[in-house]
């Protein structure tokens, strides 16, 4: 058989298949098709660094903080991040009351203290902040340097643990969500009370209104645990005797603070005053006095 007789047989077998329908001639084209062509596997990966160095103790002295957060694309193609913020535990009435400002800067030292504020800027709190908007090509990343400022009417003493969530998307890919974790706290110098005596019966203790409305009530709390009635600030005033102490609660002395209350009557973390009284014996029998 000559070379050109084998060419023409080959190419009437490989016609009466396919004109059958054969399923060797679909093995056929599948594994031709497959074989000469490639996929290639889009990938948004998001990475974030540098929220644990928001975590500060706001002071009267040291109001404002700022410190660059870099959002990173590890991916093997571009995206674009989008950023959401998170109260995870502890006070929102903290959160809701520190300012933020963030704005994309071209490096980490670009982030200082008194840095100006840049074009694309976002404004808002921890507890509402618009989203951290960059392009990102595969990766790259992008430094944003955030400003937070506590306002006068931020809870004297609270905690909040807040999260700074990120996601990369391209399209349809969206990254897994990754989150940068932070603790924003108040000082823990808080406005004293006023205690009066009462012969070991019982102290009274009273505090400055401020600009709180009088219709607000008020409750002692020694920890989580209220002592005494709550009172409303036209009195600004509640008496405590030893019996409203905590059941088991040793002699010595014991930090007693003064919560504003919400509407439902629970306390809250604004504290309107907060000192010592001392619990002690006095003739075979429990007392009290203003004190440590």
């Amino acid at each position: 058989m000559t070379a050109r007789l084998r060419v023409l047989l080959a190419v009437v077998l490989v016609a009466a298949f396919v004109g059958g329908g054969s399923s060797v001639a679909w093995a056929l084209w599948t594994a031709t098709g497959t074989t000469a062509s490639s996929v290639t596997n889009g990938k948004v990966v998001a990475g974030i660094t540098g929220t644990e160095a928001i975590t500060t103790t706001f002071t009267a002295a040291d109001p404002t903080l700022t410190r660059p957060v870099t959002l990173r694309n590890t991916g093997n193609i571009a995206g674009t991040t989008a950023t959401r913020v998170l109260v995870a535990a502890g006070s929102v009435a903290l959160a809701q009351t520190v300012d933020v400002v963030a704005w994309p800067v071209p490096s980490a030292g670009a982030c200082t203290a008194t840095a100006v504020v840049g074009s694309g800027a976002v404004r808002g709190t921890w507890a509402a902040l618009p989203s951290l908007v960059s392009r990102l090509g595969p990766g790259a990343d992008a430094v944003w340097c955030i400003r937070s400022t506590i306002r006068a009417d931020a809870p004297p003493r609270a905690t909040t643990d807040v999260h700074l969530e990120l996601t990369t998307a391209n399209g349809s890919w969206v990254s897994a969500t990754v989150s940068g974790g932070l603790y924003l706290n108040t000082g823990t110098g808080l406005p004293a009370f006023t205690c009066t005596d009462h012969d070991g019966n019982y102290v009274d203790v009273a505090w400055a209104r401020g600009t709180r409305s009088d219709t607000t009530y008020y409750a002692a709390y020694v920890g989580e645990k209220r002592v005494g009635a709550a009172d409303q600030g036209y009195h600004g005033s509640i008496q405590i005797a030893p019996v409203d102490l905590p059941q088991g609660t040793p002699a010595g002395p014991v930090t007693v603070d003064v919560r504003v209350l919400d509407d439902a009557g629970q306390p809250t973390d604004d504290i309107a005053g907060s000192g010592p009284v001392t619990l002690f014996t006095q003739q075979d029998g429990p007392a009290i006095r203003c004190g440590a």
